[in-house]
C-alpha cells in the first residue's frame, strides 16, 4: 500500500512518499523534464529552499536508494554510493584550488572525473582562506555573501564556462576501467530563476542535469529546482534501476561565473555529487 502527502510552503515544495514504512523526498518531475522514448523513467529526487534543512531529506532519501557509502575502497563493489563533497577531508579547509581541466582528483579513489569547455575546474570557500574565496577566484566581491555550502567547506565550479561534465570508471584502476552508475545527484546554491529568464529567456529552468548512456544517447533531462534569495539550496537527483547513466552534463545557472548575480545573470555554484557505485560497462 502506498500513501501520498504534499508538503506545501513558501520556501520548499516537496512530496513524501511512503511505502511499506519507507520514506522517500521525492517531488513530481517538472513539467521540462525529459524521460526518453524506449527508456524506462527514473525515480527523481528533488528539493530546494532557504538552507540545507530544506532539502536534507531529500539528500539522504537519495543516499538511502543507492546504498552505503563506499568512500575510497577500490573496486568492483556491486552496491553502494560514492560521495565528493569537495572538502578534502577536511571541513576546516579553505583552500582555493587554480582551475584544472580535466579534473581528476577523485578519478582512482572514487572513479569519477570531471572536465568543461572552460578554463577549469576548481574547488573553493565562498569566503575566506589565504585564496580568498570565489570572490578572488571569479574578482567579484559580491560572491563571498551569495553563496552556502551544504557540506562544509567548498564549493564546486567551472571556470570560463558554466558546464560541468562527469564520467565514471571503476575505483582503483585510475580512470582505466570505464563505468556506469544506477543514479546521479548534485547539490546547488543559489538557483533563483527557474522560468529561463535572463540570459536564455524562453528556455526552462537556469540549471539543469543531462544524463546519457555509454553510446551517448540521452537518457534523461531536467531543470534543478529554483528557490529565489541568497545563499539558497537546491537538490536534484535521479536513479535507474540497473548501472545505465555512463555521463553526465551539468549546466550551473544561465551564464559562465565573473558578472554579478541579478536578473539576467543566474550566478551558480556546486556542492555534493552523490553517485551509484560505478559498475564496469557492459
Amino acid at each position: 500500500m502506498q500513501t501520498k502527502q504534499s508538503v506545501t510552503n513558501s520556501n520548499t515544495r516537496a512530496t513524501v512518499i511512503a511505502a511499506f514504512g519507507v520514506l522517500s523526498m521525492v517531488l513530481a518531475v517538472s513539467e521540462t523534464a525529459q524521460a526518453q522514448a524506449n527508456q524506462p523513467t527514473p525515480l527523481v529526487f528533488q528539493a530546494a529552499g532557504p538552507d540545507a534543512t530544506s532539502i536534507q531529506g531529500a539528500v539522504d532519501a537519495f543516499r538511502a536508494s543507492l546504498g552505503d557509502n563506499n568512500l575510497n575502497n577500490p573496486g568492483p563493489i556491486q552496491k553502494g554510493r560514492r560521495e565528493i563533497n569537495w572538502d578534502g577531508g577536511n571541513p576546516n579547509l579553505l583552500d582555493t584550488t587554480a582551475p584544472v581541466n580535466p579534473f581528476l582528483v577523485f578519478l582512482n579513489t572514487r572513479g569519477s572525473q570531471y572536465k568543461t569547455p572552460g578554463l577549469g575546474l576548481s574547488q573553493a570557500p565562498p569566503a575566506g582562506g589565504l585564496q580568498g574565496g570565489l570572490a578572488v577566484l571569479f574578482g567579484n566581491p559580491n560572491y563571498a555573501k551569495i553563496f552556502r555550502t551544504f557540506s562544509r567547506s567548498r564549493l564546486f565550479t567551472p571556470v570560463g564556462s558554466n558546464i560541468t561534465e562527469a564520467s565514471f570508471s571503476i575505483p582503483g584502476t585510475n580512470g582505466n576501467a570505464p563505468a556506469t552508475v544506477r543514479g546521479f545527484g548534485a547539490v546547488f546554491t543559489d538557483v533563483d530563476q527557474p522560468d529561463g529568464t535572463g540570459a536564455v529567456a524562453g528556455r526552462k529552468g537556469s540549471t539543469r542535469i543531462d544524463y546519457f548512456d555509454k553510446t551517448g544517447k540521452l537518457l534523461f533531462s531536467s531543470s534543478v529546482a529554483a528557490s529565489p534569495g541568497d545563499g539558497s539550496l537546491s537538490f536534484f537527483g535521479i536513479k535507474f534501476d540497473d548501472a545505465r547513466i555512463a555521463s553526465v552534463r551539468i549546466t550551473a545557472g544561465n551564464v559562465a561565473p565573473g558578472p554579478n548575480d541579478d536578473r539576467q545573470h543566474d550566478i551558480v555554484m556546486m556542492d555534493d555529487f552523490i553517485y551509484g557505485e560505478p559498475q564496469l560497462i557492459q
